[in-house]
């Protein structure tokens, strides 16, 4: 498949359910990330195989579309499972259930809490160092006064 087939196939696939703005969005995206792809070197043929048929990243899109434009009591009778979430990752779109999504939140909070707090408590030695070296230097400049 050439990067214009499968825009078209993406034009076509989205035009019933989106406007014409946002299918419009969609595409330029999708031509930014194609035109990016081939810039650093990767063949058409290998950034086609990998974005995959574009019905299916448009059933994706209108999916999402879908549930960002209704209420989430209408999701849950829509759907049956409300607790999915949808990650983006460099353009690849990921449905996740609601306790892995909730799983890796906490992994990522735990994970910055343990960076923060390593790096605190290598700096507050050098902090307290640096107070009482200071708190002497004053002492020592105001008793030669």
């Amino acid at each position: 498949m050439t990067k214009q087939e499968f825009l078209d196939g993406l034009r076509r696939s989205l035009s019933g359910g989106l406007e014409t703005a946002e299918v419009n969005e969609h595409i330029r995206y999708y031509t930014e990330y194609i035109d990016s792809q081939l810039r650093m070197g990767i063949s058409e043929e290998t950034v086609m195989a990998t974005l995959g048929e574009p019905r299916l990243i448009a059933k994706t899109l209108l999916g999402m579309e879908e549930v960002e434009s209704v209420s989430e009591e209408y999701v849950e009778e829509d759907t049956g499972n409300s607790n999915e979430r949808y990650i983006n990752l460099g353009g690849k779109i990921i449905k996740l259930p609601g306790w892995l999504f909730t799983i890796l939140v906490c992994v990522v909070v735990f994970l910055v809490l343990t960076i923060v707090f390593a790096v605190l408590t290598q700096l507050v030695p050098f902090i307290l160092m640096a107070i009482f070296m200071i708190s002497c230097i004053r002492f020592l400049k105001n008793l030669f006064r």
